[in-house]
C-alpha cells in the first residue's frame, strides 16, 4: 500500500477514524500528532544530549509514545 492513494473524501475519513481507534496509530495520541511528534523529538534531544546509549534512548522515546495513549480498560 501506498502513503496517497486516491479515494474520495468518505473513504479518507473512514480510514482515518479506523487508524484513530489504533491504539498503535499515532492519530490515537491524545495530545494529537504534533505534540506527540515534538514530545518524541524532545526525549530524543535530551538523551543526545546527556550522551545516553541507544537503548535508553529508544526507551525515552518508547515512554513518550506510550504517554499519550488514550486510557483503556
Amino acid at each position: 500500500m501506498t502513503h496517497v492513494c486516491p479515494g474520495t473524501n468518505t473513504v479518507n475519513r473512514t480510514e482515518y477514524h479506523l487508524r484513530r481507534r489504533n491504539l498503535a496509530s499515532p492519530l490515537a495520541d491524545v495530545r494529537g500528532p504534533a505534540v506527540r511528534t515534538r514530545a518524541v523529538a524532545t526525549a530524543i534531544r535530551i538523551g543526545l544530549t546527556r550522551g545516553e546509549a541507544t537503548a535508553t534512548i529508544e526507551e525515552r522515546i518508547r515512554d513518550a509514545e506510550t504517554a499519550g495513549r488514550p486510557l483503556t480498560l
